[in-house]
């Protein structure tokens, strides 16, 4: 499941790197790029309710698959279609409407076929493999952007989502127990709301997914700006493998944090996270004027404190839930998670422009601490939470 999850999402950097290239040759705004951006989260979150909630009545195996078909196609369809903004904003949604089948059904797969402590113990690993996903992504697409042109990018990430529909169709056994919900139907998201506990973890998942889809959509063309403007330039393949190579610390630091989550209490821990990344966000602003490499350095550790909660939020919030209620649950989570991820891009956007735009210090200064904001607010709402608990 880690294997396809990465295969099926190999085109999740194909607007964050070429945005560079099509924002002049489209003349498009800051806040233009951000909507693009922002269309694939708001594809996700249209079809999540949609894809999660048929976990609870069908295998979950058969809609991964359909998913890992559907990203295929779309990226087909960046080759061929994408001319401007809004058919580029149509098809990356597509885009990005293929994530909502594979991410978390991916998910209901790993439940229906593991017990509860395994859950547990392994949801991490893959909801950690997304953000591997995420960096072996901008290591392929960046090297595709420096040696080869957006149609071969379109077609390697064609081909790598086909690949992880095979190998779900050929090496996932269907599961063929009968679920119990014959009184709600795939759509009906109450169980969510009837659960204040995974509440707390939803809305904590919805502001960190905000603060990290902010970074991951504008990281690329940050550091990109930041190294011009240097003796130091450095190559934009170059970039976009420290990218990639920061994703990869993401995922080791989401496992870190989930373990911290199991051994010292949840709650707390998101506690501590949520404020120790909201001032490093800080840090990074007031530091926009140092040498590249302290700069990459920096953000590189940003990254690493953005990700410590990502598992951790994931995992409570299925920890939280009833077998039954399940995929509802998950997928009022994802909805909540990826709106965070689907107004990142334009926010950022919006104050970049009217901050003077991408070559401005003080539009950068902005946007850093824009994003730490996500995580001051799971600093509340856990805060706010542990409260509650201890009151009851």
């Amino acid at each position: 499941m880690c294997i396809s999850l990465i295969l099926s999402n190999l085109s999740f950097a194909l607007w964050p790197i070429f945005l560079v290239e099509f924002k002049d040759i489209w003349k498009l705004t800051n806040t233009d790029v951000g909507w693009i951006s922002g269309s694939y989260f708001i594809g996700y979150l249209l079809l999540t309710p949609v894809y999660v909630g048929l976990t609870d009545k069908y295998d979950a195996k058969w809609i991964v698959i359909i998913a890992s078909i559907s990203v295929c196609l779309a990226c087909f369809s960046l080759w061929f279609f994408a001319v401007g903004f809004w058919s580029t904003c149509l098809i990356w949604g597509v885009v990005g409407s293929g994530l909502a089948g594979t991410y978390m059904p991916g998910l209901q797969v790993l439940n229906d076929r593991l017990n509860m402590t395994d859950r547990v113990k392994l949801t991490p690993w893959y909801t950690s493999s997304f953000g591997l996903s995420n960096g072996i992504s901008f290591a392929v697409i960046g090297y595709l952007f420096a040696n080869f042109s957006w149609k071969i990018a379109c077609y390697t990430t064609s081909i790598s989502a086909a690949l992880s529909a095979i190998i779900i169709l050929f090496l996932i056994t269907s599961h063929n127990q009968k679920k119990n919900i014959t009184e709600r139907k795939f759509f009906d998201l109450r169980p969510a709301f009837k659960n204040k506990e995974a509440l707390g973890y939803i809305f904590s998942y919805g502001t960190h997914t905000y603060e990290l889809f902010a970074y991951r959509a504008w990281i690329f063309t940050f550091l990109l700006w930041a190294s011009l403007r240097t003796p130091n330039t450095i190559s934009s393949e170059l970039i976009s493998l420290i990218i990639g190579i920061f994703m990869f610390i993401g995922m080791v630091s989401s496992l870190m944090g989930a373990k911290f989550c199991l051994d010292y209490g949840r709650k707390k821990v998101l506690m501590i996270i949520g404020f120790a990344t909201f001032v490093f966000s800080v840090i990074c602003a007031i530091s926009i004027s140092l040498p590249i490499w302290i700069i990459i350095i920096l953000v590189g550790i940003y990254h690493a404190f953005i990700m410590l909660d990502s598992g951790a939020l994931t995992a409570g919030t299925v920890s939280v839930a009833d077998d039954n209620e399940r995929g509802a649950i998950l997928a009022f989570h994802s909805i909540i998670g990826f709106a965070g991820g689907a107004i990142a891009g334009p926010i950022i956007g919006f104050i970049l422009d009217i901050n003077g735009g991408t070559n401005n210090t003080s539009a950068w200064i902005f946007a850093f601490i824009s994003m730490g904001l996500g995580s001051l607010f799971v600093f509340l709402i856990q805060y706010r939470s542990l409260v509650t608990r201890i009151k009851n």
